[in-house]
């Protein structure tokens, strides 16, 4: 070795061990925070999106002096001077009804174009088709709706009921505290900013408008697949009480209560049971829930959004269901 010859020093085995320990260990710090920082930002655009749909059923009541009805029987008339159409039970929703005010006048127009000149030839939530036009309400899959942390499930249902082309949707209006019937929705002690056939107007929320939820979250499921005749239409946007577009507050936020809707799948581990309730329907309810940690983000009747733990008291939330329950509120 001549003189004066320097050797660099190289890593050891256990020196890069050492370092890519404490990399791995970082990254396994900094995740968690990353996930939770894209989470909060879901969580802001689901908000929005809330925003958006009060924004719209106030634009509603501007032009017709009423909130939309939360289901149209075939036996009234909607607000537009259209009659219920068919004998198909029902001929459209909340949903259907705020579709000029959410961008969608396109998909609204198809709507109206089967209601106005052929209402046999579809049914209340949309199958069937004008003929020869190719109009199918309930395809189309509406961004307003869906919620962002709602994980991504958009395979479409196969079970023979002809509801293969219904989309889903996370938001649903609140019917009040005791359920889909009639004797539940006339009450104001009972019924909420929605009902079947209802013009409730700002007038007649009289608990305020600011204590009253109008909007909610929903967790819904298509299962894929070749299912029983009792698939989850759970959040089926155009297809009014029976696909559960409407909730109560009977049971609480992310409640273990199992829903009673028409066509179901029951998901405890998901935090969906459910059980089938079969016609006279009276009994349908929706319980609101969401996939946010610790509980559900709702409208209020006045626009404004909320997030609502599913600790809340069942009496404070049953409350803020009722347009005119006239209870004594705590801070919420």
């Amino acid at each position: 070795m001549k003189s004066g010859t320097r050797w660099s020093r190289g890593f050891t085995l256990i020196e890069l061990l050492v370092v890519i320990a404490i990399i791995a260990i970082l990254i396994a710090l900094l995740l968690p925070a990353v996930q939770q920082a894209r989470e909060a930002a879901r969580r802001t655009e689901c908000r929005n999106k809330l925003k958006q749909l009060g924004l719209a059923m106030h634009n509603y009541h501007d032009a017709f002096n009423q909130f939309p009805p939360g289901v149209i029987n075939a036996l009234g008339e909607d607000p537009n001077g259209r009659n219920g159409g068919g004998g198909a039970g029902m001929c459209g929703n909340w949903m259907v009804l705020m579709l000029p005010y959410m961008d969608q006048a396109a998909n609204y127009a198809g709507y109206t174009k089967i209601m106005q000149e052929r209402p046999e030839a579809v049914d209340w939530f949309g199958n069937g088709t004008y003929t020869g036009q190719g109009i199918n309400i309930g395809r189309d899959r509406l961004p307003l709706t869906n919620c962002p942390t709602h994980p991504d499930m958009g395979e479409l249902l196969s079970n023979g009921t002809n509801m293969e082309h219904l989309s889903r949707g996370n938001y649903v209006a609140c019917f009040g505290k005791g359920g889909y019937g009639r004797t539940y929705t006339n009450s104001p002690a009972t019924g909420g900013v929605f009902g079947i056939n209802s013009k409730f107007s700002t007038r007649d929320i009289t608990d305020g408008t600011s204590n009253t939820l109008a909007i909610s979250e929903l967790k819904f499921r298509q299962p894929s697949g070749t299912g029983p005749s009792t698939a989850d239409t759970r959040g089926t946007w155009s297809y009014g009480v029976m696909g559960a577009s409407i909730f109560s507050t009977k049971t609480g936020p992310n409640s273990a209560t199992p829903d009673g809707v028409w066509g179901c799948r029951s998901f405890p581990s998901e935090g969906m049971p459910c059980v089938q309730v079969g016609s006279p329907y009276t009994e349908m309810s929706s319980a609101a829930r969401s996939y946010h940690t610790g509980g559900v983000q709702g409208c209020m009747t006045d626009g404004s959004v909320r997030f609502f733990s599913e600790n809340i008291d069942l009496t404070l939330w049953q409350g803020l269901g009722t347009r005119g329950g006239g209870e004594v509120l705590s801070d919420f």
